[in-house]
C-alpha cells in the first residue's frame, strides 16, 4: 500500500481510514445484534437499561438514543413483547412510565458482552502487548483532540470531560443526566 507523501495526504488518509474503520464496525455491529434477534435501536436501550441498574423514564431512553417518543413507545413495545424490559407507573407520578430490564434481557446483555469479548480477543491476538500499548495510546490521543476540538476545551477541563465520557459506556443514561443537569 503505497504511504502518502505530504502531511495534508497523510492526514486524509488517516480520515479516510477512520470512516472506513466506522462504516465496517457499524456493518459488523449491526449484524452481531441482529443474531441476538434485536435492531440496534432496541440494543441501545436494552443496554442502557441494563448498565443503569434501576428503572428510568421514557424521557431518559428517548434522550440516549435520540428516538422521538412515538418511536420510542414501538421499541419498549416490542422489548417487553420479547420479555427483555418492563413497563411500569411511576408511583409519585401516575403520568410517567418508568422502564427497568428484566432479568433476560440483562442475560441477553451479558451474553452479548461475553461473546463479543471472545471475537474481539480473537481479532486482536496478532498484536504484541507492545502494539496494543501504542495503538490505545494513539487513540487516547485521536479522542482528547476530538474532543478538545469538538467541546473548546483543554488542560484539566478536558481532561476531566474525557473521563466523563468515558464512563458513557458504564452508564449512558447517568451521563445524559448529568450533562442534563450540568445545562439547566
Amino acid at each position: 500500500m503505497p504511504t502518502s507523501h505530504t502531511r495534508e495526504e497523510q492526514i486524509k488518509t488517516i480520515k479516510d481510514i477512520f470512516v472506513s474503520l466506522m462504516w465496517i464496525a457499524a456493518r459488523q455491529f449491526s449484524h452481531r445484534v441482529q443474531t441476538f434477534g434485536l435492531t440496534h435501536p432496541q440494543f441501545m436501550v436494552l443496554v442502557s437499561l441494563t448498565t443503569h441498574q434501576q428503572a428510568c423514564t421514557m424521557r431518559d431512553l428517548t434522550d440516549i438514543t435520540f428516538q422521538d417518543p412515538p418511536t420510542m413507545t414501538g421499541i419498549i413495545d416490542r422489548l417487553v413483547k420479547m420479555k427483555l424490559v418492563r413497563r411500569t407507573r411511576s408511583e409519585q407520578d401516575r403520568r410517567v412510565v418508568l422502564v427497568e430490564a428484566t432479568s433476560a434481557g440483562v442475560e441477553l446483555i451479558n451474553r452479548f458482552k461475553n461473546e463479543t469479548m471472545q471475537e474481539d480477543l480473537k481479532g486482536y491476538a496478532k498484536f504484541s502487548d507492545e502494539d496494543l500499548s501504542t495503538l490505545e495510546r494513539s487513540l487516547r490521543y485521536l479522542l482528547r483532540m476530538h474532543v478538545g476540538q469538538y467541546m473548546s476545551l483543554q488542560g484539566a477541563e478536558l481532561d476531566a470531560e474525557i473521563e466523563k465520557l468515558q464512563n458513557f459506556r458504564n452508564d449512558p443514561i447517568r451521563y445524559m443526566k448529568a450533562k442534563d443537569e450540568k445545562v439547566s
